[in-house]
């Protein structure tokens, strides 16, 4: 519940940014959306364990997307920083004016450079200016109140190792590491009582060994 309601306390951080943006849109002639949904959440690439380099810090999902008939935005909670979190913003807020359709094409980057985002277009950042009255707004709104959200890592999977039996009979299987080195399997087909050469029986173990 402290999250819901922390995530609710960002989102209308988000709204009174996103009002204050609108002006600098509207100079060089684009609107953002007056419904868009502006949400503090994982995006759909993930909850934020890849690498900083790989990293999806928004996204913007088309109108056609919500059952609402809206655009939503979402701004990943790993980070916090009140100054990247309104460039991301407004890279976001770019989709919505073009509902996600033209990509980081031609008229993506009319809309991010006309507002002031420079850089390679699928990661802008805040032009000097841009940044300046990014500042000014968040002196007067006040600093994110969203601390970095980081999800424990992911529990890598046993490797399974697949098996044969050493004697090429057909008999496959699979087995962990640590189970082939201290607990060898048997060939279930060609181990037993086999009788050798001169009649005798004999108890032959056939291991499985690794593919």
């Amino acid at each position: 519940m402290k999250n819901e309601n922390n995530n609710k306390i960002a989102e209308v951080w988000l709204d009174k940014l996103s009002a204050r943006l609108n002006p600098l849109f509207k100079e060089s002639g684009n609107t953002i959306p007056e419904d868009v949904k502006l949400h503090c959440g994982w995006t759909s690439k993930g909850s934020g364990r890849a690498s900083a380099k790989h990293q999806v810090l928004g996204e913007c999902f088309s109108r056609s997307c919500s059952a609402k008939g809206v655009n939503e935005i979402f701004i990943s909670p790993v980070r916090a920083d009140s100054l990247r979190v309104a460039d991301v913003l407004v890279h976001e807020l770019c989709h919505a004016i073009d509902d996600c359709q033209d990509g980081h094409g031609s008229k993506f980057r009319s809309i991010a450079t006309g507002v002031g985002l420079t850089g390679k277009m699928t990661a802008t950042v805040a032009s000097p200016e841009l940044e300046a009255k990014l500042k000014e707004i968040i002196a007067d709104i006040g600093e994110y109140p969203q601390s970095e959200l980081t999800a424990p890592e992911k529990k890598q999977s046993t490797r399974m190792l697949k098996m044969v039996c050493e004697q090429d009979c057909g008999a496959s299987c699979y087995q962990s590491a640590k189970q082939s080195s201290e607990n060898p399997m048997l060939c279930s087909s060609c181990s037993g009582m086999q009788e050798d050469e001169m009649g005798y029986e004999e108890y032959v173990e056939v291991y499985m060994v690794q593919a």
